[in-house]
């Protein structure tokens, strides 16, 4: 079954919008039990089409039950045949093919951090939550950038159905993925915003992270919770990615700390594309 260290997974989270554009507009929804970390949102059967039948494609072929080099947006009779040999490794019956809730549950709850208890070790289930450092539960409500005049408040963004990273809704706000840690919980919590709102491949307003690049290791940053703690972050690494790398170090801690791992976009703008070419990760490290 597909891990989530599994590389092609990771690179499809750093595919995300990051910059507001006239023609395009970034989903969202709150937070919630049925909605956190949701990488399938439907059923997919016989004849189905659409960007998460080549999410589930890929996720097979990772698995090693479809044999397909390259994935497609059309639920065939392959995907089907590879679907029941999953489902049948997975303990899902009846092994059908048919991608019903039960499926949908599976994959999409082995695709969530596993989370940390309090001794260190991983426990079985699913969830975004884990063991806080210096007390602070809670959920993010502003992010906290002195050094960048940054004051922003969060929104809760998950995934969508192409197993891409949502974003926020406008270029003030910054994200909070939530299929990640609670920032200030042991594991990496992820933050996105937006670079810069384009119209017409004109940037005409500087996004929330517009100046991120400025940053520099030493620096320092925060965030608020809904229960009025505050976790600071300090700045340890500035990284530049192409969206098809292996971004695998973006979304996983090496070590038993708390992280906070900021993205935004850099490079050259694509007006086919709607994006950058490069993803900006500032990686942090939570601080006494």
């Amino acid at each position: 079954m597909m891990k989530l260290s599994n590389t092609a997974f990771f690179t499809a989270l750093l595919i995300f919008g990051c910059v507001a554009s006239g023609s395009t507009r970034a989903e969202g929804f709150p937070l919630s039990a049925t909605t956190t970390g949701i990488m399938f949102a439907r059923d997919l059967s016989l004849g189905a089409r659409g960007n998460d039948v080549m999410v589930l494609q890929q996720f097979l072929i990772t698995g090693g039950y479809l044999n397909l080099t390259a994935t497609t947006d059309y639920f065939g009779p392959l995907t089907k045949a590879a679907l029941r040999l999953w489902q049948t490794s997975a303990g899902v019956y009846p092994t059908s093919g048919f991608l019903g809730p039960l499926s949908r549950g599976k994959i999409n709850a082995a695709l969530q951090p596993a989370p940390t208890d309090a001794a260190g070790a991983k426990s079985g289930a699913p969830t975004t939550t884990a063991t806080a450092v210096n007390g602070a539960q809670g959920y993010p409500v502003r992010l906290i950038v002195p050094k960048l005049g940054i004051d922003a408040g969060f929104q809760y963004n998950g995934l969508k159905s192409d197993g891409a990273m949502e974003v926020p809704g406008n270029i003030y706000d910054v994200g909070w993925f939530t299929g990640s840690v609670h920032p200030g919980e042991k594991g990496v919590a992820i933050a996105t915003g937006h670079v810069a709102q384009v119209r017409a491949g004109v940037v005409t307003k500087p996004g929330v992270f517009s100046n991120l690049y400025k940053l520099s290791v030493g620096d320092k940053l925060s965030v608020v919770k809904d229960n009025g703690a505050s976790v600071t972050f300090t700045v340890r690494a500035i990284r530049s990615y192409d969206p098809a790398m292996d971004s695998a170090d973006v979304f996983r801690a090496t070590d038993d700390g708390a992280h906070l791992n900021l993205i935004t976009c850099e490079g050259t703008w694509s007006q086919a594309q709607l994006s950058y070419s490069q993803r900006l990760v500032v990686f942090t490290d939570a601080t006494e």
